[in-house]
């Protein structure tokens, strides 16, 4: 019998009403003026674990003005006028997706950062993403998609708002000591206790979080009521990237990518 994992969901936003701040900025027009596949990739040895946060703070700034970005991102294909995430050939090839995607992305970004419950928009803090899907939703409808046809499975799951988003973040900050207990600091604590984000998928998104008791990184896995796809999208903030998002009273760029981070080809593929 599977074991479902506790977890208690906390309401985060009575009291915040803040609209989509970068909608303007994630139009369809506007993205293809500025939206280019990437050329120079980030690669899992680029990031470390157990960063300290004004280590991560400052590894963040470096990323983003640097040149790499994700591998395989979303792209402005100006041929057709689409927005296109790559994807297998043999599972469909590239997913199309609506800028109303990239805007309830952003917003999600964007509330994560308003929350205090992200600090930084890349692989070491909120980088990649899960997908929940109502598991009567999962039986009578995306259970049907063939391999072959996974790319159709994403263009359907991503324009579907009963789906949600969950965001593992604080990916590779350090919280735990080595007797895997929480560290003394309260920043570290909260982030702790916040690091299961999850979004609703449409353009006024709200936002709560869950909660794992039983694991020392309170890292969910599954969530009554859900089916776990756990091959979502990946995000990373770069000053040339494609979408958009305000925080601290500017506007940062960022991609959006369904492959993961890759080994570095030139050092024997690790």
């Amino acid at each position: 019998m599977k074991k479902i994992i506790s977890f208690v969901v906390l309401s985060l936003f009575g009291t915040l009403q803040a609209q989509a701040q970068s909608a303007e900025f994630n139009t369809r027009a506007a993205i293809a003026a500025r939206c280019t596949p990437s050329v120079n990739p980030i690669y899992t040895k680029d990031f470390k674990w157990g960063y300290e946060l004004p280590e991560m703070l400052l590894k963040f700034t470096e990323m983003y003005e640097s040149p790499k970005r994700l591998s395989k991102n979303a792209y402005f294909d100006s041929s057709t006028q689409t927005i296109r995430l790559p994807y297998y050939a043999d599972r469909g090839g590239d997913v199309v997706v609506d800028e109303s995607f990239v805007q309830t992305v952003a917003r999600h970004i964007e509330k994560g950062l308003q929350l205090d419950v992200v600090d930084a928009i890349f692989f070491p803090d909120m980088g990649h993403s899960h997908l929940l899907i109502p598991e009567k939703l999962m039986q009578e409808k995306y259970d049907r998609f063939p391999v072959q046809e996974m790319s159709r499975f994403y263009e359907e799951v991503f324009r579907d708002s009963q789906i949600k988003f969950l965001y593992h973040t604080a990916e590779q900050l350090k919280m735990l000591d080595e007797n895997n207990q929480v560290l003394p600091d309260p920043k570290i604590q909260h982030r702790h206790r916040t690091r299961n984000l999850v979004g609703e998928n449409h353009s006024k998104a709200e936002m709560s979080l869950v909660q794992n008791p039983a694991s020392a990184a309170n890292t969910v896995s599954e969530v009554s009521g859900y089916f776990w796809w756990g091959a979502g999208f990946n995000l990373s903030a770069n000053k040339n990237g494609c979408f958009a998002y305000r925080a601290h009273g500017r506007v940062y760029y960022f991609d959006i990518s369904l492959y993961d981070l890759e080994y570095d080809p030139s050092d024997g593929g690790w």
